[in-house]
């Protein structure tokens, strides 16, 4: 999953960068911009472009994202999800394959 820093290499459509249960992509309700960073919903102001946030996404979404403040200074990196410290250790994958596989269409 993406770690959200400036928003400036995270892809709206196609990096999982909302965390639900799951990292996932957030759920569209207009049509995609599949070049559309997520720095382009942020403010000049650095915070999130509120207006473009409604118009975009469902309800759910808007308020998961707005749990995450953007932060100018710093790039978007990819973390590992499923552990607190972002990184990668064996218990935590082992957890992940543990897990049943639930089908969602």
């Amino acid at each position: 999953m993406k770690s959200m820093g400036d928003g400036t290499s995270t892809r709206v459509w196609l990096d999982k960068w909302v965390m639900d249960t799951e990292p996932r992509r957030p759920m569209d309700k207009t049509s995609m911009n599949l070049r559309l960073l997520v720095s382009d919903l942020v403010t000049d102001q650095d915070s999130w472009d509120l207006m473009k946030l409604n118009e975009m996404f469902l309800r759910v979404d808007v308020d998961r994202i707005m749990s995450y403040q953007p932060k100018k200074n710093y790039k978007d990196e990819w973390i590992w999800a499923y552990s607190k410290d972002g990184k990668y250790n064996v218990k935590s994958g082992g957890w992940l394959v543990s897990k049943p596989i639930v089908y969602q269409p």
